[in-house]
């Protein structure tokens, strides 16, 4: 599975528990309300835990945690 549709099914599953039936790659998570700041933290959690990556904290930032497909990317350059 890759980054970008684990990162879907994590929101979808654990952070929204389903309130949401459709989420795309491209979804505003902040704007929208999506992500909060907690949701942040769990996401950053779940992506050290299970991806096994670091995510410094300088780098939670709007640009990088504003869509599932830009943390995905974000999260290809940290791996490189």
């Amino acid at each position: 599975m890759n980054k970008q549709q684990m990162l879907l099914d994590y929101i979808k599953q654990d952070l929204l528990k389903g309130r949401v039936s459709t989420l795309s790659p491209d979804d505003d998570l902040l704007d929208s309300g999506i992500l909060n700041s907690l949701g942040i933290l769990q996401l950053v959690s779940f992506i050290e835990e299970r991806m096994e990556l670091q995510v410094p904290d300088e780098d939670v930032v709007y640009e990088n945690f504003n869509s599932v497909s830009a943390l995905a990317s974000y999260l290809d350059g940290l791996a490189n």
